[in-house]
């Protein structure tokens, strides 16, 4: 059996992984090898932000996450802006009016290259169809394998991601290396993802899209509220705005709904005064045609076909109390919760590795020598930029101490 020997040894080359290899080189570790099962580093990179690799957001804070937020006290070292640190590596970026952050020639391409650019300058060892079939702590160092090569490191850096998006190489088979070594999980589910209704609900408006505000309830409460483009899917709700709900909405299974107001900038009695004046106008016209030009036309109908207005009737022929439902269809339009999406469109994991199995330095409690991050941990954040803000932050601080550490 071939065999490698490293000072520190991260596995995974993707966000957390390269940014972690990245830090352990500026903190004085000059023997670094990174371990990625693809045929190269940073495949989910290339995937983020549609192409273009949304790599933060200007205005981050606490509040943007959930799970262990705790762990983000823990981040360390000179990367408290990822920005910033992207500019030290020679990527431009720039901000869009929501704050999101994209690399200044808008494809996720360049992020990926500043990466790899700088990883090389460090001098660092990138195996490629390296997949860890074992690892295991012998004294003062960890075994690697994937049976054929084997690695002996003095430091090691897990950095696999989560379960989400598997078709990019995150399987989740970094929460079994860490269980050989010690460590638990919580429960681990798909999140910023399509949430799962009932077919029927949905299947006359699939493909469209409208702006709502959108409200997750259960027990008759607002659980969450987000606003934002609602897609209508395949049997499922779509979009940003319902991929923030997504994570909460998981825990509401057949006991939660989704409210959406599709006027969200009328009052109820606004909407109700502009709709029965499109019933005077269209007098003669189909009802059907009576909230085209509100809405998109299949929406408008759907709409129409909830509350349960006649089609053979015209527009003059509906009533005040027709227009009193389709107001409230319009401003309240619930969707049970069947579920969210499996895995496949899921953009993230919520779940993973507990804080309280870490040390603020990013370090295994169970296995010291051992590092954590990125998403396997369990933090998770919003849509826009938070997730690989955290996985930069994260992988550089478990970079950073893992290095520090070989000098202690």
């Amino acid at each position: 059996m071939k065999i490698i020997d490293t000072d520190i040894a991260i596995v995974g080359g993707g966000a957390s992984g390269l940014v972690a290899g990245i830090a352990a080189a500026r903190y004085g570790c000059n023997n670094i090898t990174i371990l990625e099962k693809l045929p190269r580093v940073g495949k989910k990179i290339l995937s983020t932000g549609n192409g273009r690799c949304n790599l933060t957001n200007s205005f981050i804070s606490a509040d943007d996450y959930d799970g262990d937020t705790e762990l983000l006290s823990y981040i360390s070292g000179d990367i408290e802006n990822s920005e910033e640190f992207f500019s030290s590596l020679g990527l431009l970026c720039r901000a869009d009016d929501t704050g999101r952050v994209y690399p200044f020639s808008n494809t996720a391409a360049s992020v990926l290259d500043t990466l790899r650019f700088a990883a090389d300058f460090a001098g660092i060892n990138t195996i490629c169809e390296y997949y860890v079939t074992d690892i295991k702590k012998a004294k003062n160092r960890f075994i690697i394998t994937n049976g054929e090569t084997e690695v002996r490191t003095r430091r090691v850096i897990i950095a696999t991601g989560g379960k989400a998006a598997p078709s990019l190489g995150t399987t989740g088979e970094g929460y079994a290396l860490c269980k050989k070594l010690g460590h638990s999980s919580t429960k681990l589910y798909p999140a910023l993802a399509p949430i799962r209704t009932d077919v029927g609900l949905v299947k006359a408006v699939k493909g469209l899209r409208i702006a709502a505000d959108v409200s997750l309830l259960a027990g008759g409460k607002i659980i969450d509220r987000q606003s934002g483009e609602v897609q209508f899917a395949d049997g499922a709700l779509s979009g940003i705005c319902i991929f923030n709900l997504s994570a909460t909405a998981a825990k509401y299974v057949d006991k939660g709904e989704i409210s959406l107001d599709t006027a969200p900038t009328l009052g109820k009695e606004e909407l109700y005064n502009i709709i029965k004046n499109s019933a005077e106008i269209r007098a003669t016209l189909p009802c059907e045609e009576l909230l085209t030009g509100i809405y998109h036309k299949r929406i408008g109908q759907a709409i129409l076909k909830k509350v349960g207005v006649v089609f053979s009737k015209t527009c003059g022929e509906i009533t005040p109390k027709e227009i009193s439902l389709i107001c409230t269809a319009a401003k309240d339009s619930r969707y049970p919760v069947k579920g969210v999406s499996d895995w496949s469109l899921a953009q993230i994991t919520c779940g993973g590795i507990p804080a309280n199995e870490v040390s603020d330095k990013l370090e295994s409690l169970k296995a010291s020598g051992l590092y954590l991050c990125g998403e396997i941990l369990n933090i998770q954040g919003r849509c826009g930029g938070y997730n690989l803000d955290w996985a930069w932050k994260s992988g550089y601080t478990a970079g950073m101490n893992a290095s520090l550490s070989l000098l202690e």
